[in-house]
């Protein structure tokens, strides 16, 4: 197989898996790893893909995400078997007695299933989370403000000011999409960036939750650097390179779907 076609078919492979290691495409092309390795420089190169240790990613082309297209977004279930295990990781670290913020967002919202049992306290501006609690050894505080009804939680300064009068064990916060290599958190729009700092500040230990789907994608308003975190939630599904996650990112495992 000639260099043209080498290239041409690596190109093909890490486009339809997202990462395909060094090994794995040795053993196709039937070339040594050394050769590898220069062809991926060389792609690298001419902005074909990303070479990273082990081997090479897709590029990601971000599409910002503004208010209206989230808004688009979340009136479909997507991503659901990711953020189920996401959401089940982060309520592990729950335990009885803890006070705890729980940002909107439907990334947060799937713990709740997984902090029944648990004798907490809540905190949330979010009205999903507020339907869902029926758990008579917990008590959930619900904050007021300015409702916004497609994103079904509450914001501004009536919500920053009951907000400030609690403090948390624990904050678990959402984000419309995060570049783990720039170390940035997004969201798409102004209105909740205002209430995930202040929880974030008034928490010993701050957490954020965002499946591998948000990692393609750049919101409107940066509201954090994710080095701000205790740890960074995200499932194993983007396939990252070693070098692309940071000390505080915590990769959850995806359990396979059931048919």
């Amino acid at each position: 197989m000639m260099a043209s076609e080498r290239f041409s078919r690596i190109a093909e492979l890490v486009n339809e898996k997202d990462f395909v290691s060094t090994r794995d495409l040795s053993e196709q092309m039937k070339v040594s790893e050394p050769t590898i390795r220069k062809d991926l420089e060389e792609l690298d190169r001419q902005g074909i893909l990303l070479k990273v240790h082990g081997g090479a990613r897709r590029l990601r082309q971000q599409m910002i995400l503004t208010k209206g297209a989230e808004l688009d977004m979340s009136q479909r279930s997507r991503n659901q078997h990711q953020k189920d295990a996401v959401a089940r990781k982060a309520a592990s670290i729950v335990q009885d007695g803890d006070c705890v913020f729980l940002d909107g967002g439907t990334s947060v919202e799937q713990m709740m299933p997984y902090l029944q049992g648990k004798k907490i306290r809540i905190v949330t501006h979010s009205l999903l989370i507020a339907q869902q609690f029926a758990d008579p050894g917990s008590e959930l505080f619900a904050l007021g403000g300015r409702y916004i009804p497609e994103y079904k939680m509450f914001v501004g300064p009536m919500t920053e000011q009951d907000l400030a009068k609690f403090n948390f064990d624990h904050a678990f916060i959402g984000c419309a999409g995060i570049d783990l290599a720039g170390k940035t958190a997004y969201t798409a729009e102004l209105d909740t960036m205002a209430i995930k700092q202040k929880a974030m500040d008034k928490a010993q230990k701050k957490y954020l939750l965002a499946d591998s789907s948000k990692l393609s994608i750049k919101g409107f308003c940066s509201f954090t650097d994710t080095d701000a975190f205790d740890a960074v939630f995200c499932d194993d599904g983007a396939q990252l390179g070693p070098d692309m996650i940071p000390d505080n990112c915590i990769l959850v495992h995806l359990p396979p779907q059931e048919a």
